[in-house]
């Protein structure tokens, strides 16, 4: 089977979507493709399902990490696939929702997923590049993986370093490394992205930012703050829990909060139209009721949502 994939920007209503299409047909399971629902207590920022919403529709990979612990796209990886192993053997189709584009890269793309590297290798090759020059650096990755030199620009920093970061960090090539550690998608995905009108959407993520807050958002981070987690965790990532928490530690103006929330919401709300727009193999949606409809197609069979 091909997996359907509802995805868009923050605030379209992806997930309200895949959530009617599954009530809808009574056959349907949801993997959240969402980088910070993922978190125990974060649930008004994050704009999780509510309990009542999973009780009706099984719900997976919210609420399966504590706020302190890292996740990563090869763990989510990971996880959806085996996910979707399990539901199509119980009959059901699962559907993936969400809008983190790392994420929904990988299960359709694949990964490079390799080992954790020590920091300092990184610092070294940079305090390197400062010192001797970047040619310096690039004649030692012509060295060492003359394969990949030859592919990138003798100019490019990032990818001199990381190259030579995976060489003397994993003790073998960036070419020998991705033959190891790149993982190829076990699925066919089929992706839709709700795209809406950006300043209707950015009316509504600033309708939404403010709805948040009167919810208890501000509750929520101190709720976090008084079990001990810090802004240093990396659910404080998602955004506003750093204003909020910074809010409520040094004080300031309620107002100001809400409107940086706002905003930085809207930027990122840009960030994924570029990265969806730019995006090969999908199938754009102006209308959530379109795309409801051609999903609970889908799901019966009757057709394909390209």
């Amino acid at each position: 089977m091909i997996i359907p994939i509802i995805t868009g920007p923050t605030s379209s209503g992806k997930s309200g979507t895949a959530y009617n299409a599954a009530l809808k047909t009574g056959m349907v399971e949801i993997i959240s493709a969402d980088a910070f629902q993922v978190y125990t207590g974060l649930d008004i920022g994050t704009a999780k399902v509510s309990k009542q919403e999973m009780q009706q529709v099984k719900h997976h990979l919210i609420n399966i990490m504590q706020p302190d612990k890292c996740y990563s796209a090869g763990m989510f990886m990971q996880q959806a696939e085996e996910l979707i192993d399990d539901i199509l053997k119980r009959g059901k189709v699962p559907i993936i929702a969400g809008g983190t584009g790392l994420y929904i890269k990988s299960l359709t793309d694949g990964i490079f997923d390799c080992p954790e590297i020590e920091s300092r290798v990184r610092e070294e090759l940079q305090k390197k590049a400062e010192k001797d020059g970047l040619s310096v650096l690039y004649h030692n990755l012509i060295q060492v993986d003359k394969e990949y030199a030859s592919k990138i620009s003798s100019n490019d920093p990032a990818r001199i370093i990381r190259a030579l970061e995976i060489y003397y960090g994993l003790g073998i090539s960036l070419t020998e490394a991705h033959k190891k550690y790149s993982r190829e998608p076990k699925y066919k995905y089929t992706c839709a992205v709700l795209w809406q009108d950006r300043k209707a959407l950015y009316e509504r993520i600033n309708e939404r930012t403010v709805q948040m807050w009167q919810k208890g958002w501000k509750q929520e981070v101190e709720n976090l703050l008084n079990a001990g987690y810090t802004v240093e965790c990396p659910s404080f990532r998602a955004i506003g829990y750093k204003l909020i928490a910074d809010y409520i530690i040094n004080g300031g103006s309620e107002e100001y909060v809400i409107n940086q929330i706002a905003k930085e919401t809207r930027h990122f709300a840009k960030r994924q139209f570029t990265w969806f727009k730019n995006k090969e193999n999908i199938v754009l949606y102006d209308n959530v009721s379109l795309l409801e409809n051609s999903l609970i197609d889908l799901i019966n069979g009757k057709r394909s949502l390209l």
